[in-house]
């Protein structure tokens, strides 16, 4: 009895230190389903938004696309949830004649309501629109 015991201890054992073969798409292939923007000009576009306990909401924004860029404009709002809908309490606007550009500002709220940041990155080819770029971020209570 003792015998079978000790078999059946070191069968489960090898069992489970053999490797086990795993089925999943090649590289390739997992690739091509990735879900995220398919910018052609724009290399990156990225966001952040944050209200501090005091309610000073600050936003900043970068945009970077490919050197045949040569103006990038990036327009942000912070909306506030108000009566059932999103409305823009204010707004700006950045234009930078390279190929990037940045956006950082900071506003007080007032408390009460739920907030977000949207913005968006338009990049031009000797001054003609060839991209845009959209963003929401996640709302905030203050």
């Amino acid at each position: 009895m003792r015998k079978r015991i000790i078999a059946f201890a070191l069968s489960l054992l090898i069992l489970c230190l053999t490797p086990i073969q795993m089925f999943a798409q090649s590289t390739s292939q997992a690739t091509e389903s990735e879900v995220g923007p398919m910018w052609t000009h724009i290399t990156e576009f990225t966001n952040s938004f944050d209200i501090s306990s005091s309610g000073l909401a600050q936003f900043d924004t970068s945009l970077y696309a490919r050197s045949n860029i040569n103006k990038v404009v990036i327009d942000a709002s912070i909306q506030q949830y108000s009566n059932g809908s999103w409305q823009t309490i204010k707004s700006w606007t950045s234009t930078s004649n390279t190929n990037s550009g940045y956006l950082a500002q900071k506003r007080y709220v007032v408390s009460g309501y739920y907030y977000r940041l949207v913005s968006t990155g338009a990049v031009y080819q000797n001054d003609v629109l060839v991209e845009k770029a959209f963003y929401t971020s996640s709302s905030y209570w203050y």
